[in-house]
């Protein structure tokens, strides 16, 4: 394809100042998406000179047990890749340089990789902490004109920052985000709907963006096996099959795709919040599992009542021995962000779907979230006046003298059988309040 000469930020059409606030859905003739190589890895390199060329694998504790966060490049022939259990990664790459991961650190490089997309445009989209949208909404840009954009980008990403990019460029986002996908390291793909199509139908429709492995081998099930397949497929038959999802899943099969583009200054509400926890040892031990389960709910609590939000859907996480992962959800009959309403339907869940067996992960989450209401009862069930009095009591304590200043007090025989609990502020230690 041949490129106009690269636009300098000063040249592009995106470089108006920022609108004042207030929401908007401006279309965009075309979306940049930007996705930073082997992120975490990458910056471990650039920041250390004696990783790179090396096989590099950024984890929690590499003395404990956990999983694989990000794998450098150099290591991804040896099979390890992000979500592996470590323990098999060494297996699989004894040779490579294991880091401790430092969030901290790739989330300030992240806010300076959205300063450098600002100079370009003002609409851009945080997808994740590796991953930007960008879009463009002079009507006459092309893909020409975003594929020379994505070059000076990328090169500004690697002259300044000494990582790797990869950027796709389309109509819309779907198309944007598979391109990104496609040609990795570095690579720039520029596909309107037609590309997309001649690229994406002749391969697995797990490649679809938001085809799952169940889904997918559902869809297989049905002799649904490849983009194209899905494609094709009768609409009156994947709405019996998977309901509203399955004509939506067709239109993306088509590369078509209408969700907005919504830039930071809009601000993104969370889809969910939770909080979850890798064990040091499996366990079998009911009580002391419920006690985990209270802990997270406690926290996914505090976070609602921080960020003021509420929330409908409680979901617990159980992931067993084998790696197997259950996620089971309820609907409650009104929002809330109360710990013990939380809990009581964790813990409901966590009795109707546990069977036993050992287990090595617990999670906690609520979802179908909405802005806490000002002056409202959120909840009457489970929130009254002192139950209000004593949450804001506690979270003024965890503020002032940390999180596990104050823990509830079921959480104690867990905290005294373990010394070690590898995750985010959960921790097994009690604190006193400084004399």
């Amino acid at each position: 394809m041949s490129l106009p000469d690269d636009p300098s930020p000063a040249a592009s059409p995106m470089t108006d100042s920022r609108p004042a606030a207030g929401p908007r859905r401006r279309r965009h003739g075309v979306i940049l998406l930007v996705d930073m190589d082997a992120f975490f890895a990458s910056v471990e390199q650039a920041q250390h000179p004696h990783l790179r060329g090396r096989p590099v694998i950024v984890c929690g504790d590499p003395d404990r047990r956990g999983v694989v966060t990000a794998a450098s490049y150099e290591a991804r022939p040896f099979g390890v890749h992000a979500g592996m259990p470590l323990q098999e990664a060494k297996r699989l790459c004894p040779q490579a340089e294991y880091v401790e991961g430092n969030p901290e650190k790739y989330v300030a490089t992240s806010l300076k990789l959205l300063d450098l997309y600002f100079r370009y445009t003002s609409d851009v989209e945080p997808f994740s902490v590796d991953e930007a949208f960008l879009g463009m909404a002079a009507r006459d840009v092309s893909l020409d004109f975003g594929a020379a954009l994505a070059r000076r980008i990328q090169a500004e990403i690697a002259e300044k920052f000494e990582l790797g990019a990869s950027i796709g460029i389309g109509p819309n986002k779907l198309v944007a985000k598979m391109a990104a996908g496609s040609h990795k390291p570095r690579g720039i793909t520029a596909l309107d709907e037609a590309g997309f199509r001649e690229l994406f139908w002749p391969q697995d429709v797990q490649e679809l963006w938001g085809v799952g492995p169940k889904l997918a081998e559902r869809m297989r099930s049905m002799r649904i096996n490849t983009i194209g397949d899905l494609a094709h497929a009768p609409p009156e038959v994947l709405t019996a099959a998977y309901g509203v999802i399955g004509p939506q899943l067709r239109e993306a099969a088509h590369g078509h795709d209408d969700t907005p583009l919504i830039p930071s200054y809009e601000g993104v509400d969370p889809k969910s919040m939770g909080h979850e926890v890798t064990l040091e040892k499996d366990s079998s031990d009911g009580e002391q599992l419920e006690a985990i389960l209270l802990r997270l709910s406690d926290q996914v609590g505090r976070r609602l009542r921080k960020e003021r939000f509420v929330g409908r859907v409680v979901s617990v996480r159980l992931r067993d021995s084998s790696f197997t992962t259950r996620v089971r959800q309820r609907v409650l009959a009104a929002h809330t962000q109360a710990a013990n309403h939380i809990f009581e339907v964790a813990r409901a869940l966590f009795r109707e779907h546990w069977g036993g067996e050992a287990l090595r992960l617990l999670g906690v989450s609520v979802s179908s979230l909405e802005p806490q209401p000002d002056g409202a009862q959120i909840d009457l069930f489970t929130v009254n006046e002192k139950a209000e009095r004593l949450n804001r009591a506690l979270d003024a304590v965890r503020n002032k003298l940390g999180e596990v200043a104050v823990v509830p007090a079921a959480t104690l025989r867990q905290s005294r059988r373990s010394t070690h609990v590898p995750f985010g502020t959960m921790s097994s230690r009690t604190v006193k309040p400084r004399e």
